[in-house]
């Protein structure tokens, strides 16, 4: 029971957002199946997926869309 009132609440998305090597730290254990905390992997997990599909989005330096 004290293990459990001396656990951090999960990181936050918007947390994990501003603090990137953090959120690889996460990413990583939590691919490894060493993370503690679902709650946290899934804001994690949320965050990149997000950043994956802005960047793809995103026009690429150098690239023109004119025909």
């Amino acid at each position: 029971m004290l293990l459990l009132a001396c656990q951090q609440p999960p990181r936050g998305k918007e947390y994990l957002k501003s603090h990137p090597e953090e959120l690889a730290e996460v990413l990583k254990s939590c691919a490894d199946g060493t993370h503690p905390d679902p709650q946290e992997c899934s804001n994690a997990q949320s965050v990149r997926t997000l950043d994956l599909k802005l960047r793809s989005l995103s026009p690429r330096p150098g690239k023109s869309d004119v025909r």
